[in-house]
C-alpha cells in the first residue's frame, strides 16, 4: 500500500526503531490499541510496557493498531478493506485478542470505531473468536457489552497466567471461564447487574466466577518490566521523550484523586534499577529527552541522590532531564540547587484552589507564600515557564473562592515574571475517590462560576489560561458514574456518528442528548449521587 496518499504517513508504517516483529506461525497472536491516533497512543507509558512484556513470551506475537485519521478511516470504509497491525498489516480479525487502553471516558467511540473498521462485530454477544480485552478503566460497566473480559488494576504480575490461558484453551467460551477464575479478571457476561429502589445489585451466572473482583497491583515494583528498547517513532508525538517511572501510586490523600486510589500502594523504583532503565533507554534510542515519571516526582525517599547520579551520566550526551509534578518545598530546599542543571526544566503545580479554607477541605497541602518564592528561585535560575492547574465545581466553594483564582495569577505573574500556563478543569467525580459519592454541578451552577472565574482572570500576555468544556466535563461525569445500560446509548451515538468526542471540535453533545433520550437513560441522575452504592461496587 502507497502510504504518501494519506496525511501524515508515518503513522501508518509501522517498522519504527526497536519495533517487534515475529513469524504468527505456532505463537499466540495478541494485539493491543490505546483508542486514539498514534501521536497520542504512542505517547501512552502502560501501552508501551504491556507490548514490551508480551513480547518477552517467545509464543506471543504483540502488535499495534491505533485510530486511523479521516482519510485513512475512509480508505477502510469505501473499500470494505479491513483494518490492520502497524508490524504485519495482519487484519485485526485474525488475531486472537485485541487489548483495549479504555482509561479516557472521551475514547469510547473510537474504541467501537476501530473494532468497525476491523470488520469486529461490536457486541460482545455477537463475536465467536476473537476475544476483546479492556483494561485501564475504573468503572467498567457502560462498556460491559462490548468488552469480553476487563483487567482490573495493574497486568504485570498476571500477564503469565494471562498467557497459560490462552495457550492451554484454545476455545473462546473455555478461555472466558478460565479467566473469570483468576484475580483480576471480569467477565461481564458471567454476572447479573440490577438496580432496586437505590441501591445496584450483581449476582453470578457462573458458578467458579470471583465474586468480588480484585482490583491488582504490581507487589514487587522495584523489578517491574519496563521497556528498555524504547520504540522510537518516525515523527513526533505528545510525549516525544522516553518516559522512566520512577514511582507508581501517590502517598498524598487529595479527596478528588482517583489516581491516588487506583495505583495504590505506594511504591518506588531503586535507584540501580532506575538508572539500569536510562542507561539501555539511550543507548537502544538515542533519545534526547528524558522524563522521569509518577505522580509526585518529589515525594520519591531519594531523589536528590537520583537528580545526581542521572546528571552526572547525561552531562556530556546533551540530554534533557525534566521531572514534571514538583513540590513547591522541595524547590525551596532540597532540589533548587539542582535544576539548573537540568536541560528544560518548568515547575508545574496543582494548586487546585486559590484560597488556603478551600484548600484544606480538599486535602491539598500547599503554601502559597512558598510558591511565590519557589517561583522567584525558578526565574534566579532562567527558568521562566510555569504550569498550573486550578479545579472548579465544588459544592462548598464560594464565589470569592472562584474570583481568587485571578487575583492569585496576576500577583504571582507580577512577582515572578515567570510565563504562566493555567489549566482550569471541572471537578468531576470519580470512582474510587475519597469523594466519588459527591454530586456534581448542573450545567448552570457549572457556567456561573466559569464565568466569575472569567471575569476575574488577568487579560496579559504572560498568562496562558484555558478552562475545560462544561458539556464535555458534564459527559465524562456521566460516563463515569453509569451503569451498563449506558452501553445501548454509546452504541446508538456511535450509529448516529460520535466520534473523536476528546476533541473539542468534534464533541457534539447533541448527539449524545439525543441517544440518551431514545434509550431513556436519565443522565441527571448519575450526576446527582442519590444511590446507596455504585455500579462499580463489584469492584474490590
Amino acid at each position: 500500500m502507497n502510504f504518501a496518499q494519506f496525511q501524515k504517513p508515518q503513522r501508518y508504517i509501522g517498522n519504527e526503531w526497536n519495533v517487534v516483529k515475529k513469524d504468527h506461525a505456532g505463537r499466540i497472536k495478541i494485539c493491543l490499541s490505546y483508542p486514539d491516533t498514534y501521536e497520542i497512543g504512542m505517547s501512552n507509558l502502560g501501552l508501551r510496557i504491556i507490548y514490551s512484556l508480551l513480547n518477552d513470551f517467545d509464543d506471543v506475537v504483540c502488535e499495534r493498531v491505533f485510530l486511523p485519521d479521516d482519510d485513512f478511516a475512509a480508505f477502510f470504509r469505501n473499500s470494505q478493506a479491513p483494518l490492520f497491525s502497524l508490524e504485519t498489516k495482519t487484519a485485526l480479525k485474525d488475531f486472537e485478542v485485541i487489548g483495549f487502553n479504555l482509561s479516557c471516558e472521551l475514547n469510547l467511540t473510537n474504541f467501537l470505531d476501530i473494532l468497525s473498521l476491523g470488520g469486529i462485530p461490536l457486541l460482545a454477544a455477537e463475536r465467536e473468536k476473537v476475544i476483546i480485552v479492556g483494561g485501564g478503566i475504573a468503572n467498567p460497566e457502560p462498556v460491559a457489552d462490548f468488552v469480553d473480559v476487563f483487567f482490573m488494576g495493574e497486568f504485570e504480575d498476571s500477564a503469565a497466567a494471562f498467557v497459560e490461558v490462552l495457550r492451554k484453551v484454545k476455545d473462546k467460551e473455555e478461555r472466558l471461564k478460565a479467566l473469570a477464575q483468576i484475580d483480576g479478571f471480569y467477565v461481564p457476561k458471567f454476572y447479573a447487574a440490577g438496580f432496586n429502589g437505590a441501591k445496584y445489585s450483581f449476582e453470578k451466572k457462573y458458578a467458579a466466577a470471583n465474586f468480588p473482583i480484585r482490583r491488582m497491583f504490581v507487589k514487587d515494583f522495584n523489578n517491574a518490566p519496563h521497556p528498555d528498547k524504547w520504540l522510537v517513532p518516525y515523527g513526533q508525538i505528545v510525549h516525544d521523550r522516553v518516559q522512566v517511572e520512577i514511582a507508581r501510586g501517590c502517598p498524598n490523600a487529595c479527596v478528588f484523586c482517583q489516581a491516588r486510589a487506583v495505583y495504590r500502594p505506594y511504591r518506588e523504583r531503586s535507584i540501580p534499577a532506575i538508572m539500569d532503565i536510562l542507561r539501555k533507554s539511550y543507548e537502544n534510542s538515542g533519545y534526547e529527552e528524558f522524563t522521569l515519571l509518577a505522580l509526585s516526582v518529589s515525594n520519591y525517599s531519594h531523589i536528590e541522590e537520583l537528580i545526581d547520579e542521572s546528571i552526572d551520566y547525561f552531562k556530556d550526551k546533551k540530554v534533557g532531564l525534566s521531572l514534571p509534578s514538583l513540590r513547591v518545598d522541595d524547590i525551596l530546599g532540597r532540589l533548587h540547587s539542582k535544576l539548573s542543571s537540568i536541560k528544560n526544566s518548568s515547575l508545574t503545580v496543582a494548586v487546585e484552589a486559590a484560597r488556603d479554607c478551600l484548600r484544606d477541605k480538599l486535602n491539598k497541602k500547599i503554601d502559597l507564600a512558598k510558591l511565590f518564592e519557589a517561583g522567584q528561585i525558578l526565574r534566579a535560575l532562567k527558568i521562566r515557564k510555569a504550569k498550573l492547574y486550578f479545579m472548579f465545581g465544588f459544592s462548598d466553594e464560594t464565589d470569592e473562592d472562584l474570583a481568587a483564582i485571578g487575583k492569585f495569577l496576576h500577583e504571582l505573574s507580577y512577582k515572578t515574571r515567570l510565563n504562566l500556563n493555567v489549566s482550569i478543569n471541572v471537578f468531576v467525580p470519580k470512582p474510587f475517590s475519597l469523594w466519588e459519592g459527591e454530586k456534581m454541578d448542573s450545567e448552570e451552577t457549572l457556567l456561573n462560576k466559569r464565568q466569575i472565574i472569567l471575569n476575574h482572570a488577568p487579560a496579559v500576555r504572560y498568562i496562558d489560561i484555558s478552562i475545560s468544556s462544561i458539556k464535555k466535563s458534564i459527559f465524562e461525569g456521566i460516563v463515569s458514574r453509569a451503569d451498563r445500560s449506558f452501553s445501548r446509548v454509546l452504541l446508538n451515538a456511535y450509529r448516529k456518528g460520535a466520534r473523536r468526542d476528546s476533541s473539542s471540535e468534534r464533541f457534539n453533545w447533541d448527539i449524545w442528548e439525543a441517544a440518551m433520550k431514545e434509550e431513556g437513560f436519565d443522565w441527571h441522575f448519575c450526576l446527582e449521587a442519590k444511590t446507596e452504592n455504585h455500579p462499580w461496587n463489584i469492584i474490590e
